[in-house]
């Protein structure tokens, strides 16, 4: 059974419960969908704005921007991003300790088990996995305000809240109604779109050469999928990489994204994901008023 599945039959099971939880220390819960940059900076957010936050890695989604995300938490056991840390959690048991010793950020997988805990339902729960041309199933049922980050989500349809990602809107709270619908056209940085992005063109193991922050030629070799040789198609420094899949990546998947600007960096918060994590902030506040 898939996560969507998994969140639609629990979302079926806990439709009339009405506790919503708090950590051991009393503070509120917010469990955020997604281990991308945008989904940490939203965590990252809340976890300085007095938050308990619990980040959840799909694993139907790979992280593209690790060095601008805590993701790498599930790996190595710890990651920072910005001064804020974040510590992985093996289970949904280990989560009440991690989350009142407050050392940062708690990733976990993205289980059901693990969005309850052992108290209840998190007070916020925040999509944003990204996942541009899926249809969410309704989350509203799972915590006290539900939010939705970009193409999908409708105010009042499948969640309480929704947050604009459009270039231009980013960060923009939708009260009711859908977000806007994607158009398929990555946004420019120095110039190059979506010729910065490396695609699979084949499905295949996918075995990178070159680690994150590397700075190239037009042409270098990053990695090898399948029985290809994969190259950079613009110069500039590995903004972004999928980890190695021996198991194989899907036809068409992103790789790796290269920023060819003079000032590109690898890490940090990026302007986009601090505007939108700044929308969700604002939705926050005008769920509280209303």
């Amino acid at each position: 059974m898939s996560v969507q599945d998994r969140l639609s039959a629990f979302i079926a099971r806990r439709s009339s419960v009405a506790s919503y939880r708090a950590d051991e220390a009393g503070r509120p819960v917010a469990c955020v969908l997604g281990t991308g940059d945008i989904a940490s900076a939203i965590a990252r957010s809340l976890f300085l704005a007095g938050w308990s936050v619990v980040l959840l890695r799909d694993t139907a989604v790979p992280v593209l921007r690790r060095g601008m995300s805590f993701d790498d938490a599930l790996e190595h056991g710890e990651a920072d991003l910005d001064g804020v840390g974040a510590v992985a959690a093996p289970s949904a048991e280990s989560l009440p300790k991690l989350m009142l010793a407050r050392r940062g950020v708690v990733v976990s997988n993205l289980d059901p088990a693990v969005l309850t805990g052992c108290t209840g339902l998190p007070t916020v729960l925040v999509d944003a996995r990204m996942r541009k041309y899926a249809a969410p199933a309704d989350i509203r049922p799972l915590a006290a305000c539900a939010i939705g980050v970009g193409p999908g989500f409708a105010a009042g349809v499948n969640v309480h809240i929704a947050i604009e990602t459009l270039p231009g809107q980013e960060g923009g709270v939708v009260t009711a109604g859908p977000t806007e619908t994607p158009t398929g056209e990555a946004v420019p940085l120095g110039g190059a779109g979506a010729e910065r992005f490396v695609y699979a063109p084949i499905a295949g193991a996918w075995l990178p050469v070159v680690p994150l922050g590397t700075w190239l030629e037009a042409g270098s070799v990053i990695g090898t999928l399948g029985r290809l040789t994969i190259e950079a198609p613009i110069g500039g420094c590995v903004r972004g990489m999928v980890r190695a899949a021996p198991g194989g990546v899907a036809r068409g998947s992103k790789l790796m994204e290269i920023d060819p600007r003079p000032e590109a960096t690898w890490s940090g918060v990026p302007p986009r994901a601090r505007r939108i994590a700044a929308g969700v902030d604002v939705a926050l506040g005008v769920f509280c008023e209303g």
